[in-house]
């Protein structure tokens, strides 16, 4: 969670490095490093990470104008883009590789290196409870991730995969419905 300044620019440095952007001066550098100028995903986290700033780090009411405007950009983006993340569900180097219909619940915690593709359905069952995914999970695309359960580190998971239990093996691969290779 964005907890200062420097947090902030640490995620947006971290979220950029998995997106593939080199370098924080694009307009010096050619290449992969102008990603954050005209890749509408890039340009996606980035407001996501400056929202959470915003909404963790100021406080005061002078700041609340700001904040409608930032929330009333978030929202267009996001529909635009068909994504529906909440604030302060994923950690820092969050890498979405597709704009497309990705849905996550707010109840939801995502690790650090985490890498989204399109279709993804990370939401909550009417039992109580959220996905808990750890940090270097790979989500295939439509996946789908529910119940109250653990996703551990390095685990990757393959196109449309459904997912319900607890996968607590590092480095697993599943695929189908709950089936751990």
């Amino acid at each position: 969670m964005i907890a200062s300044k420097e947090d902030y620019k640490w995620y947006v440095a971290q979220d950029m490095r998995a997106l593939g952007a080199k370098t924080r001066h694009p307009l010096i550098q050619a290449g992969n490093s102008m990603i954050w100028l005209v890749d509408p995903v890039a340009r996606y986290q980035r407001l996501l990470r400056r929202l959470e700033y915003w909404e963790n780090c100021k406080k005061s009411r002078g700041w609340f104008p700001l904040k409608v405007l930032l929330r009333w950009r978030f929202q267009r983006k996001s529909v635009q883009l068909g994504f529906s993340i909440p604030l302060n569900v994923c950690g820092p180097g969050l890498c979405i590789l597709h704009y497309g219909s990705i849905v996550v619940s707010r109840h939801a915690r995502i690790g650090e290196n985490c890498t989204l593709n399109s279709a993804v359905n990370i939401g909550v069952s009417p039992t109580p409870g959220a996905p808990h995914i750890g940090n270097d999970v790979y989500i295939g695309p439509g996946a789908k991730l529910w119940n109250d359960i653990i996703i551990a580190d390095g685990v990757t998971i393959g196109a449309n995969a459904c997912v319900s239990k607890s996968v607590t093996k590092e480095g697993a691969v599943v695929v189908g419905a709950n089936r751990v290779l």
